[in-house]
């Protein structure tokens, strides 16, 4: 991962990514909304936080938009595989 030159803040956080698998608009209560993932994987949240806190107010977008900020993957679960994302529990 390359660090922005200037970063003193530099974060990361990781967090399981849903996949979406297709259009999802305007679902109501009923429509059920793990129907439309596609699949899981680990996504590393990077974000430079002076960037972030100091230089933009709070807005995440220049914090979190660094080249090579959030890396993806490299496996994709796919939904079937994970019946209940709520109860993922690490191995």
């Amino acid at each position: 991962m390359l660090i922005p030159p200037g970063s003193r803040k530099t974060d990361w956080e990781v967090e399981l990514a849903v996949v979406i698998g297709r259009t999802a608009r305007y679902l109501t209560e009923a429509d059920d909304p793990l129907a439309y993932v596609a699949g899981y994987a680990l996504s590393n949240d990077v974000s430079e936080r002076a960037y972030q806190l100091e230089r933009s107010g709070g807005q995440w977008s220049k914090g979190k938009s660094c080249e090579t900020f959030n890396p993806l993957g490299p496996w994709l679960v796919t939904a079937d595989e994970i019946p209940d994302p709520q109860r993922v529990a690490a191995r």
